[in-house]
């Protein structure tokens, strides 16, 4: 082999994509502007920017899998029991999750759980990849060390994930994170026990490498990628654990909800490095173009026909249905990548480490439905634009002008695809009650709180109802407001739902709403982290979920 040869070889792309896509340099660079400007970053980035991205990146990641099971029938049927059998099943759980919240929470909690070790797995296997790019054939003794390394990493993850919390929502009556308890003086000892079996792992498997290394630079994508799971997952979750770095945004434990997004680009971002490196290596490739819009069109799809088969209209909808959505969507597609992408696939493995190209057994199928296929996913991808024309140009120009019921149709199209946003329904409806158009008002309210159960709309639609002397609204918005964990109940609403609220419940109704107020406290980090991971049609506030 040439010298030339021989370093394209080290790299799929070139040293400069690989590292900076493949090895997570981007995202470091990213982290240090992020950290060095702090708060200031969020402010300067509008947030069409990120959610443009995840439709871009993160959407198509899913896509790549897609193609890579469902587009020829000899992978479909080689992969049965996870294309089919695996999918119908999650496909049943997504379904009772949606009339269960208990399910719903334990399918949250399972996605939200794997979610961390998904992205861990991926690190690891792509530095293994460089490593026997490079010619270096790791001895039984580095592999167990180096997948320790990784191991640990996840392990401290998953001890703050589910260590002891403060009391949040019921899961019953909100799909959230079902945490295991750990106790607190169990985790106080074993968090930092893990930390240190995790450096020392760490330390031991490159040491090692480091000797059977012929030059140091061998070592530098595996050693950038262990460094990026640090920055993604280990030192965040210390931090959380120890209450470091609070200021330190890509490191926070408060901002760790609002700065995921990135997180979750960087891991779609080095996922289409290597499936599209992948896919250029199988029989009638037809460039990364064309690839790309395929990805892109599965993706969409993905996350558009479940969103418009399940979620139809905005009555029903809340940010549960985005998580139970984001759930079954990631779990599907960990089980998948978690069967095909494995380097011990002789075929992964001659395309990704000895740059053979693949061999493939069966085409891809002709005919009226695979059209049929591809022009669904191309309405899928055009809705997903309208949604986003909708969210980001047509609801803030018609609020800006003035045009209160525009703004209302257009909350109302997106909402058809599972895009609810409580902030923009309160706003709406406090636009609606100062032109004195009330019964949009307590629509739009009606609305905010069904979304996201939260003080502020409760009061509106409890001072609205009784303005307008609805004397049943005035008790159901009352009694939703006293079902708030941390709201008191005065006394038992009265059963009755016709003729005059009585007084004593009136006044006391009314003087709970004016003092109550929403915790603004941290929320539970992995539900954040999912919610910005994977679900680009999720509610979003600034940089976090509504």
């Amino acid at each position: 082999m040439s010298e030339n040869a021989a370093m394209s070889h080290r790299w799929l792309y070139g040293p400069v994509p690989d590292l900076l896509f493949g090895c997570g340099v981007l995202y470091a660079i990213a982290s240090l502007l992020f950290a060095t400007l702090g708060g200031a970053v969020f402010q300067a980035i509008p947030l069409a920017v990120p959610v443009a991205l995840i439709a871009l990146i993160s959407a198509p990641h899913y896509g790549a899998t897609l193609l890579r099971v469902y587009d020829r029938r000899s992978d479909r049927r080689a992969y049965f029991l996870f294309s089919i059998v695996a999918t119908a099943l999650i496909i049943g759980i997504f379904g009772l999750s949606l009339v269960d919240r208990w399910i719903g929470s334990v399918f949250a909690t399972v996605y939200l759980t794997w979610a961390g070790w998904h992205y861990t797995g991926q690190n690891y296997g792509i530095s293994m990849m460089f490593l026997r790019r490079r010619g270096i054939d790791p001895t039984t003794l580095i592999r167990r060390t180096l997948y320790a390394s990784f191991l640990l990493s996840y392990l401290l993850v998953f001890l703050v994930m589910h260590g002891q919390q403060a009391p949040v929502a019921d899961p019953t009556l909100e799909i959230r994170l079902i945490p295991l308890a750990i106790p607190a003086p169990f985790n106080a000892v074993a968090v930092p026990l893990v930390g240190i079996a995790y450096g020392a792992a760490t330390l031991l498997s490159f040491g090692l490498l480091f000797r059977r290394a012929g030059h140091l630079g061998d070592l530098l994508p595996s050693v950038l990628i262990a460094l990026i799971q640090a920055l993604w997952w280990s030192i965040p979750y210390a931090a959380r654990q120890f209450d470091l770095f609070r200021d330190v945004v890509p490191l926070s434990a408060d901002l760790r909800g609002a700065f995921f997004t990135w997180v979750a680009l960087a891991h779609a971002g080095q996922y289409l490095w290597i499936t599209s490196y992948y896919a250029r290596a199988a029989p009638g490739f037809d460039g990364q173009g064309r690839y790309y819009g395929r990805v892109l069109l599965a993706g969409s799809a993905v996350w558009t026909l479940p969103a418009l088969a399940f979620a139809p209209g905005s009555n029903e909808i809340d940010w549960n249905f985005a998580l139970l959505l984001a759930a079954a969507v990631n779990v599907h597609h960990f089980v998948l990548d978690g069967a095909i992408w494995k380097l011990r696939h002789t075929k992964i493995a001659r395309v990704l480490i000895a740059d053979q190209a693949e061999v493939v057994t069966g085409e891809r199928e002709g005919g009226l439905v695979r059209i049929a296929v591809w022009v669904v996913a191309g309405l899928s991808l055009a809705l997903s634009i309208g949604s986003l024309a909708d969210r980001f140009y047509v609801l803030p120009s018609a609020m800006k002008n003035g045009r209160l019921e525009a703004a209302a149709a257009s909350l109302d199209r997106q909402a058809w695809l599972g895009v609810t946003d409580s902030v923009s329904r309160f706003r709406l409806g406090r636009r609606f009650e100062a032109v004195g158009d009330f019964e949009q008002a307590s629509r739009q309210f009606e609305f905010s709180a069904r979304i996201e159960p939260r003080v502020e709309p409760f009061r509106r639609l409890i001072m609205l109802y009784d303005r307008t002397g609805n004397g049943a609204g005035f008790m159901r918005a009352c009694d939703g407001l006293f079902e708030l964990d941390y709201v008191p109940r005065p006394m038992p609403t009265p059963a009755a739902e016709t003729g005059p609220v009585p007084r004593a419940f009136r006044e006391a109704c009314i003087r709970v709403a004016r003092d109550a107020r929403t915790p603004l406290g941290p929320a539970v980090g992995a539900v954040e982290d999912a919610r910005q991971d994977a679900a680009p049609r999720a509610p979003l506030t600034r940089y976090g979920r509504g």
